[in-house]
């Protein structure tokens, strides 16, 4: 299968002046924001000096501190010769979270929802995501490579590629790798209510 991973690169190196920018806009303090996002006024600076690496769970805090929806910082304008609905593989945004590290491609069009992201998730050997964000609306997605357990609401489920899943994401989840080998997951989340038509 062909490799789908783009010149990774930690969240920080992408999002920090961002995040600077938007908070000097709204005339915020690194401590005010610290406080409005709920996180430590340490971690808002080395974000912002790209000496951290967050997960994709305080980047949604710091967002709804900043009232912008996250994909204002994930966002990659496209190409010139791309419709705003195309988001590229080498446009991707990659995320590295955790010790070991997982990876995380978001695949986000500059023209779509932000009531929708899809990303791919890179889990290295006996690696698990247990920072996840809690939120009204549904998690699914499938197995692309290797084998993962997901464990939603205390219920785990042992998947391999081209199994499938969905729950609301409202509910305690967490992804993990329990094997020797790497394995990749393809993650949609819709947030909001799952009613109506696609």
């Amino acid at each position: 299968m062909q490799n789908l991973v783009q010149s990774p690169a930690r969240l920080t190196d992408l999002i920090g002046a961002r995040i600077r920018a938007l908070r000097l806009a709204r005339g915020m303090s690194v401590n005010r924001l610290a406080a409005a996002a709920g996180v430590s006024a340490g971690i808002v600076s080395q974000i912002e000096r790209e000496r951290a690496n967050p997960s994709l769970n305080t980047i949604e805090k710091i967002c709804a501190a900043l009232a912008v929806p996250t994909d204002t910082i994930l966002t990659v304008e496209p190409a010139s010769a791309d419709p705003s609905f195309v988001c590229r593989a080498a446009s991707r945004r990659n995320i590295l979270v955790g010790t070991a590290p997982i990876l995380k491609e978001m695949m986000i069009a500059p023209a779509g929802s932000p009531n929708l992201r899809m990303m791919m998730i890179a889990l290295p050997p006996r690696s698990e995501n247990l920072d996840v964000v809690i939120e009204v609306g549904q998690k699914a997605g499938f197995v692309l490579e290797g084998e993962i357990r997901i464990v939603v609401k205390g219920e785990a489920a042992r998947l391999a590629p081209g199994d499938g899943f969905q729950f609301s994401s409202d509910q305690p989840h967490s992804l993990h790798n329990d094997s020797d080998a790497p394995a990749k997951v393809f993650w949609i989340i819709s947030k909001g209510s799952p009613d109506g038509a696609f």
